[in-house]
């Protein structure tokens, strides 16, 4: 899969700082049902898709 907007994906590091936490805690979420599903795009680098991480947010803005 080639990634051709490096701003539709989100690294760890991304959501950690929209979502004010630590990046410990954005891997915690990751292991949760319900959180979007991560690929890789090498051997150290996973992503998100921002799409799927936004209604993911608004999921959980809706429910509280």
């Amino acid at each position: 899969m080639a990634i051709t907007d490096a701003a539709e994906y989100l690294s760890a590091q991304d959501i950690a700082t929209i979502t004010g936490v630590h990046v410990a805690t954005v891997w915690e979420w990751a292991r949760q049902p319900g959180f979007p599903t991560a690929f890789r795009i090498s051997a150290k680098a996973t992503r998100w898709r921002r799409s799927e991480f936004d209604a993911w947010i608004e999921t959980k803005r809706a429910t509280g």
